[in-house]
């Protein structure tokens, strides 16, 4: 009700000038101009030619004007911060009558930065930092998308024009609809906190989709599901298991690049020290029983019955323990690599039961796949020898299998999701990263 009551005052205060008042963060002659994106205001205007874009004298540019401000303001509906978008500013340009040629300029552009800063919002998520621990792809497509977006806005002259491209740069897909559809009832219905479950999904949506990736993986942690898509569409999904509270999977954008088959498990150091040292001090032979090894630095296997594990602890232990190949193995017979400062990957699991759970957080941070060897043999484009690993020989040497082409892997916070029966569910906050 709220998005409605502003639309609605803010085309009667564009019917009704306020006779030259100034209003408060007005940009007055002499003040420094306080773009959010200058040097892409700077960019448009080239392309432009210097031509003016908003502030001409007719009725048409009065109402590209109008459709902008009631754009902007319509900013709180998705979650957006109005004032972002220079909303007072904005305001008394349209408002009082301008005539002063350097004042009419400093409007033009702080219009096309408000235009260019909303246009990036809805294209490709709002504020995304908070909700991505490392994106390793967002820098390296930034100034492609920074040119789609003003190239597109060059084609705007009219109302109707801006109206159709902000319609435009928000996803199209089945998915996002339904999210879009769940917004306005819950939003009517003041459901406050539903509502904002479903903006961070629709905010994550456009920014997964946006990069229009031929293939890509989105894990959403918590639904504890990942879905594999080829040109936005859903080619099939799999439960999977996530990290416990307490060892939360990471929210990262990367890619992955290999593919392991028959992989060595090497075990973090965490868990060495808090859970497998104080077991092996006190029966050594605990690393036999579950297919253990003591490697040192180069690689070589340790006598581990003879060693002193008396004097390891924490601060002292120049050894890494691994687990030996085969469908023992933590991580099961392939194990999909992706690039991130976090130490997590995709993998099989020797213990499929854990899917039966409704409720799959129980790993150490790394995502525990379902259907392994359906992703692998995708991935792989039909390479992968299923028989092989189906085979569950010991003892195998890992094989490394590079891709044609690294796959975008998206981990994000989506709490609430479409479904393939066509409605919404919503699921828990687990991490506890809404409150």
């Amino acid at each position: 009700m709220k998005y409605l009551f502003l639309s609605i005052f803010t085309i009667a205060c564009l019917c009704h000038p306020a006779n030259g008042q100034n209003q408060p963060g007005t940009l007055l002659p002499g003040q420094k101009e306080k773009l959010l994106y200058p040097s892409l205001v700077n960019r448009f205007y080239l392309l432009k030619n210097n031509k003016p874009c908003w502030m001409g004298a007719g009725n048409e540019s009065f109402l590209l004007r109008q459709q902008l401000i009631i754009a902007v303001d319509s900013a709180y509906y998705w979650g957006f911060a109005e004032n972002k978008y220079h909303t007072e500013e904005l305001s008394y340009y349209v408002n009082n009558n301008i005539s002063d040629t350097v004042l009419l300029r400093q409007a033009d552009r702080l219009f096309t930065d408000a235009a260019i800063a909303l246009c990036k919002d809805l294209y490709h998520g709002y504020k995304m930092h908070p909700w991505v621990g490392y994106d390793q792809l967002s820098g390296k497509y930034e100034d492609g998308n920074n040119e789609y977006l003003l190239r597109r806005l060059l084609t705007v002259s009219t109302a109707e024009q801006f109206q159709l491209l902000i319609a435009a740069l928000e996803p199209a897909q089945k998915e996002y609809l339904l999210l879009k559809n769940a917004l306005r009832e819950h939003k009517e219905k003041e459901h406050k906190d539903t509502v904002t479950m479903i903006r961070l999904s629709m905010n994550y949506f456009r920014w997964i989709h946006h990069f229009s990736f031929e293939q890509l993986i989105v894990i959403n942690l918590p639904e504890a599901r990942m879905r594999y898509y080829e040109k936005d569409s859903i080619i099939f999904n799999m439960k999977v298991v996530v990290g416990k509270t307490s060892t939360p999977t990471p929210r990262f954008a990367t890619v992955c690049d290999q593919v392991i088959l028959y992989p060595y498990w090497y075990v973090p150091r965490s868990i060495t020290f808090n859970e497998y040292l104080p077991k092996i001090k006190r029966n050594p032979s605990w690393i036999d029983a579950n297919n253990m090894q003591v490697i040192d630095g180069s690689g070589k296997v340790m006598d581990h019955l003879n060693m002193d594990w008396s004097s390891f602890h924490s601060g002292y232990f120049p050894y890494i323990i691994r687990q030996s190949t085969g469908c023992d193995n933590a991580l099961g017979v392939i194990k999909f690599n992706i690039v991130t400062p976090y130490g997590v990957y995709m993998h099989d699991t020797n213990n499929k039961t854990v899917f039966l759970s409704g409720l799959r957080y129980f790993s150490h941070g790394c995502i525990r796949l379902e259907e392994p060897l359906e992703l692998g043999n995708r991935l792989l484009a039909g390479r992968l020898d299923t028989a092989y690993l189906q085979s569950c020989f010991k003892e195998q040497k890992p094989k490394f299998m590079q891709l044609e082409k690294t796959i975008p892997v998206f981990s994000v916070y989506m709490p609430a999701a479409a479904t393939a029966e066509g409605t919404i569910r919503y699921y828990k906050d687990i991490y506890k990263l809404l409150r």
